[in-house]
């Protein structure tokens, strides 16, 4: 099982309708974590990236845009805990 599957379970077991809520699609799972588009009717669109800090057993969560092939970033989070991941997630994408 590779990182990003586990970041993704340890959503659906916190709330299993967080994925759906946030429009997420696009998932793409990374070396060391997972990626994601929000869309539907939320009020922040974007990327969302959740990486794994193996140092310190933490996840850094970035939210971003892509605008002409430029990848900017609105907010980077460090050293979030796993239970905190799906309050943090809603507060940026809503």
């Amino acid at each position: 099982m590779t990182v990003g599957q586990i970041i993704l379970q340890q959503i659906r077991a916190l709330d299993r309708r967080a994925m759906m809520a946030w429009g997420a699609k696009d998932i793409v799972l990374t070396n060391n974590g997972v990626m994601f588009k929000t869309s539907g009717l939320v009020r922040w669109k974007g990327k969302v990236i959740i990486e794994y800090d193996a140092g310190a057993d933490l996840y850094n969560i970035t939210f971003g845009r892509l605008r002409k092939l430029n990848f900017i970033v609105d907010k980077k989070l460090d050293g979030v805990f796993a239970e905190d991941m799906i309050e943090i997630i809603d507060a940026q994408v809503g």
